[in-house]
């Protein structure tokens, strides 16, 4: 595993030299770098990008200088390119190349592959053969697929069921028809017309009733189609030449046929007597007089050159697969290499795409991520899992948008998706393409540097959260090394905290004589004082008791810093404590007249708490204040508590946790082996989005002013369902 990445920068897009190593030997913890804007950030991920496209780089304003660049792990090895992951603030354009494996594994892809590769090259041979005699120029797979009946994924399914009747030379005799003509959707829905319907049966009706009469033909038996063929494939073999005959019987009598010539003369001659029969020519002429418009011309003419054909529109789904199987039989060489490669794969293939659809979860668990941590008007679903899933046809992302007055939500492409998004949004849709990327990585095992530049820029407060959410996640597999660009002091104090980064894995950008330097980050943040004048507001008093706990634990008081603790987390005292004792615990950390006096106030502080939360929730305007904020934040945190506490049942555990506890609560419930997955989502996300809020010893409010007041309250209403439950 790598311990360390050391990067050396000469005259690359505008830094002129740079030699850093980022130390991940610490639990590898992630490197978090604050840069003002125009300092290093964007140019170091620009040279990683040219390293991992394999190109060099170079100084854009000074491109006389020569640019170097060099990345190795503790070892001295340069590190591999794929090994080398830079997210953008934003591409929109950015796919993610291997979602695809996250359908299946390397191993049955490689197997898949191998099968049908040879197929797939049979199968184009095929269609390729077929394009000339249909007049279609693409998509012929979906046209036999549909005239089958069948998906168009499934066409060599349809394919190999033809194999006898192409054996046979089924229905040659419409080998010179073309599909494209015969089958258009003008002409296929011209022919669902009730009027021409009921023509067209006529039409069959003495057609058959004249077949019936003929001299060699018999309905259902042998008609002209199969005169041609067998004529055809006596000429082929030299049956004629040979010095061979053939009989035709006709009303008991024997006529013989010497050559080849005499043969097709009588069939032509006994067709000719058919189609010119005057009822047949009479209801021919009825068909042609329903053709009137400029579209059906082309079908009109092809009628006139082959009347023949006017009798087999009665049942259009199946001349459709006749004149199919006749393109087959005419290009069986192609055809039948195709059926005996599929034929001898189709029970691996069968066998492999049953594995392989079992691994379907993983790509599923990507979207079920992002619908449930992103905010946006959309949901994202995943469509064509058939053919994705062994990478027969790229996996597809629709995208459904949601109904505000309850309707079904409706399916919209990109681009219209694209007109209506805000910016921010359009970016939740890049970092959908880099979970992917990500889940892939992590799929499959490549150990790898991520250096992430101002991934949050455009992002609402939930949106930047949920970002934050997932680099934990990376920052909590050991295959990922992070290294986090950013121009904004609020995300890098957030980051900062939530994934524990510390020590001199925290730096800012400097620069020393031209060259640029990281340096630990050293700076303390100084401590917030109000709301010592208006303590007698409930929300404010218990806002107010997260920073008076840390000053009671900064002058040493450790009696009353236990017994905030406890109004903090859910302790033996949470519920006993009183507003009269707390005013006594402020007199004690507090200099007299220093705040204002709320002994007026009465009851206990978790109801008041609780009060306070309840009336913050019922404010219409999401626009709330810091103190409704971390007061909501302080309610939040006590209800979820007091749930996994329930939930987990051992009152001795409880009783024993010292530092931490809400995190150690849902690590002891989700270890539990029975936990409700909706409960510890909910646990997780107080987790991740209250510590600031309530442990202020930090002192820094910025973030918490600009979180969604609607996010705080729908979490406080979530937890309080669990707790009345």
């Amino acid at each position: 595993m790598t311990k360390s990445v050391t990067v050396e920068l000469k005259n690359c897009y505008g830094i002129d030299a740079l030699t850093h190593t980022f130390d991940f030997s610490n639990n590898n913890m992630p490197i978090l770098v604050y840069a003002p804007n125009g300092v290093m950030k964007t140019s170091l991920a620009k040279t990683l990008r040219q390293y991992v496209n394999k190109k060099e780089p170079e100084d854009i304003f000074f491109p006389e200088r020569t640019s170097t660049f060099t990345i190795a792990d503790e070892t001295g090895a340069a590190l591999d390119r794929e090994a080398v992951f830079v997210i953008d603030s934003i591409d929109e354009k950015y796919q993610s190349t291997r979602i695809s494996t996250l359908l299946a594994s390397e191993e049955l892809k490689a197997r898949y592959d191998e099968i049908f590769g040879s197929i797939a090259d049979k199968k184009e041979s095929l269609l390729k053969s077929l394009k000339k005699p249909s007049g279609l120029s693409k998509d012929i797979d979906a046209a036999i697929a549909g005239a089958f009946k069948l998906k168009r994924e499934d066409v060599l399914v349809a394919l190999a069921r033809l194999e006898r009747e192409v054996k046979e030379g089924a229905h040659v005799g419409f080998a010179t028809l073309k599909y494209k003509v015969l089958f258009s959707d003008k002409v296929v829905e011209f022919l669902q017309n009730s009027d021409v319907k009921a023509l067209i049966d006529d039409y069959t009706k003495i057609y058959e009733q004249i077949l019936d009469q003929s001299l060699y033909f018999k309905k259902g038996v042998f008609n002209h189609s199969n005169a041609e063929t067998i004529a055809k494939n006596l000429k082929s073999n030299g049956w004629f030449e040979g010095g061979h005959s053939v009989n035709l019987n006709h009303g008991g009598e024997r006529s013989e046929i010497t050559t080849e010539a005499d043969l097709i003369a009588a069939i032509e001659t006994e067709k000719e007597k058919i189609l010119t029969d005057p009822k047949l020519a009479e209801m021919f002429q009825k068909v042609d007089g329903s053709l009137t418009t400029a579209e059906l011309r082309s079908f009109r003419d092809y009628l006139i050159e082959h009347p023949f054909v006017v009798a087999e529109l009665s049942d259009i789904d199946t001349f459709k697969q006749k004149v199919w199987i006749s393109y087959l039989v005419q290009n069986s060489r192609e055809y039948f290499e195709l059926i005996e490669e599929y034929d001898a794969s189709k029970e691996k293939i069968k066998a492999i795409i049953g594995e392989a659809e079992k691994e379907q979860t993983q790509w599923e668990a990507v979207i079920a991520l992002f619908n449930d941590r992103f905010s946006v008007p959309f949901k994202v679903q995943v469509e064509n899992k058939g053919d994705a899933v062994l990478n027969v046809s790229a996996p597809q992302i629709a995208f459904y948008i949601e109904d505000r007055e309850g309707g079904a939500a409706r399916r919209t492409d990109r681009a219209i998706l694209d007109k209506g998004l805000s910016n921010g949004e359009k970016r939740a849709l890049y970092i959908l393409n880099i979970i992917f990327e990500v889940e892939a990585r992590r799929k499959a095992g490549i150990e790898t540097l991520v250096v992430v530049d101002d991934i949050a820029d455009s992002f609402d407060y939930k949106n930047k959260y949920a970002i934050v959410e997932y680099l934990h996640d990376m920052r909590s597999d050991d295959g990922f090394h992070l290294v986090i660009l950013t121009h904004n002091y609020d995300f890098y104090r957030t980051v900062r905290g939530r994934l524990g980064v510390f020590g001199d894995n925290k730096l800012l950008s400097n620069r020393l004589n031209g060259a640029l330097q990281l340096i630990p980050d050293k700076l303390s943040d100084n401590p917030f004082t109000d709301w010592k004048g208006n303590l007698t507001d409930p929300v404010v008093l218990v806002a107010s008791i997260p920073f008076v706990r840390n000053l009671a634990e900064y002058v040493g008081n450790d009696a009353i810093f236990t017994q905030l603790t406890a109004l903090l987390h859910i302790k033996d005292q949470t519920k006993t404590l009183t507003v009269g004792e707390l005013y006594e615990m402020y007199q004690s950390v507090l200099a007299a007249g220093s705040f204002s006096d709320f002994s007026t106030l009465t009851g206990r502080v978790f109801d008041l708490v609780m009060s306070a939360c309840d009336d913050i929730c019922k404010i219409e305007d999401d626009d709330l204040s810091l103190e409704q904020k971390i007061a909501l934040s302080v309610g939040i945190r006590l209800v979820a508590e007091e749930v996994l506490i329930y939930k987990i049942n051992d009152p001795d555990y409880v009783q024993q946790i010292g530092k931490n506890q809400t995190g150690k609560l849902i690590r002891k419930y989700e270890r539990s082996g029975n936990c409700d997955t909706a409960v510890l989502r909910s646990a997780k996300r107080v987790a991740l989005m209250t510590p600031e809020n309530i442990h202020l010893n930090s002192f820094m409010f910025e973030p918490i002013l600009d979180m969604s007041g609607h996010h705080l309250k729908t979490l406080f209403a979530e937890v309080s369902a669990y707790a009345s439950a």
